[in-house]
Formats: structure tokens, sequence, C-alpha cells
């Protein structure tokens, strides 16, 4: 256990959407896989001038009974794909970024969908409710997108290293999700163009892996394990690199290629590109 997995239900909030479906399948497989709850999280937010004490009103049934809706719809999905899960859904009242993050208090694993464009090569809008959480939570995020057309079976699972707390704990999960996923361990440095070509930086993330993968590789001797450093714009990279990843997992408050990972520019390029599960995992000691 990596220290976030607890009997704390992993949280996967849905909605009308196909990547809402996508984020379900992810969430139930993880909870069994973890051999933890699933709970379905929808959020409502009351149409303007509305309040939710007046349950009577004919607006105020509808928009209930289409939230159940929702929740029912998730809720076939998991249990056809785990029969057997211990599940349970909720229909909440807020602002859907405030729902979201209040339950994540309560979580192993926060699961998000996100939507995928039409258009080749184009950013992934995840919209408020992804973007907002990155780096604000205390447990695990994962944003689930569609998935693209002709990707074939998954790769590895991909994981971001610099050395920092957060990475170490990033490492953990990812070797806990190969496990499960019955798939290898990529381990990847990326440094800034500034740095390449001096020995000095290779060396020092050669050591960053080394350091990072100490212990994990005993515990899980079975799961093959990869390293690479590369150099360049570390989003665009990561990316890039993840793409026929089984999900890429990265710390979210790194340093050297991946400072301020998640609060500045480098952080939304790589949540917008990402088009595999992207597992956000805080550097913090849960509960």
């Amino acid at each position: 256990m990596n220290g976030f997995e607890t009997r704390r239900p992993v949280i996967v909030g849905v909605d009308r959407s196909e990547a809402s479906r996508w984020a379900v399948r992810w969430a139930s497989d993880e909870a069994a896989g973890r051999h933890l709850p699933l709970r379905l999280l929808h959020a409502q937010k009351w149409p303007t001038g509305g309040a939710a004490d007046e349950a009577g009103h004919p607006w105020a049934i509808g928009v209930r009974a289409a939230g159940e809706a929702v929740l029912d719809t998730a809720r076939l999905l998991a249990g056809e794909r785990h029969p057997g899960l211990e599940l349970t859904s909720e229909l909440a009242e807020g602002q859907p970024v405030r729902v979201l993050r209040d339950a994540a208090d309560e979580a192993a694993q926060l699961v998000l969908g996100v939507r995928r464009l039409s258009e080749p090569r184009s950013a992934l809008p995840i919209g408020s409710k992804g973007a907002s959480q990155a780096g604000h939570l205390n447990c695990p995020l994962t944003l689930v997108p569609e998935p693209a057309e002709g990707v074939s079976a998954p790769g590895p699972v991909m994981v971001g290293v610099d050395g920092s707390p957060a990475s170490h704990a990033a490492v953990g999960l990812a070797f806990e999700e190969a496990a499960m996923a019955g798939t290898d361990v990529l381990a990847v440095e990326v440094r800034r163009p500034t740095e390449a070509g001096r020995p000095d930086v290779i060396e020092e993330s050669l050591v960053d892996l080394s350091e990072a993968l100490a212990g994990w590789r005993e515990k899980f001797p079975d799961i093959r394990v990869r390293h690479e450093v590369l150099t360049g714009s570390p989003a665009p990279l990561l990316a890039t690199v993840a793409t026929r990843s089984h999900c890429l997992v990265i710390g979210s408050r790194g340093l050297g290629g991946f400072r301020s990972l998640l609060f500045g520019s480098t952080g939304r390029a790589l949540v917008h590109r990402c088009t595999v599960p992207l597992v956000i995992v805080p550097n913090v000691t849960p509960a």
C-alpha cells in the first residue's frame, strides 16, 4: 500500500458525458483491484432562482430525477464491469467543483472524466471541474480521457521522476498500477533543453531514478522496469511519450523539470495534452 490506499472509497464524479462513462470504468477497476468501495457522485447546481428546499416544485422534482438517472446509468455500468463491487451513490447539491473537492477529503482516489476534441492533435478541454482540482487535493486525482481511436493494448505505466517527495509517492502508486494492470513501469525524468549534454545533469538524473526506484523493484520483483532521461519541454514531451502508456503518473509538487508543475503553464499544458489517464499524486501524508 502506498499510504493513500485505505478503506476510504474511490470516488468518481459522474455526469451525462461519454467521458464520464470512461471515468466510471477506470474507477471501478481501481476499486476492485485495490479491494476498496466505489462511490458514484453526481453534483447538481440549482437553477438560478431555485432553492434546494423547494422539493415539491415540478422543476425541482425534474432536476432530482435527472440526477438520479445519471447515477443509475453509472451504477449499472460499474456493477456489470465488477459484479459484487461494494457500491454506493450520492446525489449532492451545490457547485460541482466544491462538492468534488470536499468529497476528496474522504477519498482514496478521485476520478474525473475528460472530454476529447475530434480535431487531430487538439488539446483536451477538461473544463473547470478537472483543472481546478489539480494540485489542491489530499488524495490522488485521476483524469480519464475518452480513448483515442486506434489505440491498441495498453503499454507500461509511465511515471515522472524528479527526486522530489511527491515524485517518490508517484513511483509507489505507479508500481501498484502496473501490478494491477499486468504491465511494466517506465520511469522518466525530463531535463530542460538548456541542460542538454551536461554530464553532471545526466548523472544527477540517473541518481534520481535509482533512488526513486529503490525498494519498489524488490517489492514488485515480477514487474519489468525501464528508465529514461529525456531533454525537452516537460509537458509536451511527457504527453507525447505517454501516448501508448496505460497511464501517466506524476507528483503534484515536483522540483527540477517539474517545478510548479500543476500551478503554472507547464502543468496546464500537460493536463490538456495528455491522451491517457493522468494520475496526479499529492505530496501529503494521508491520515
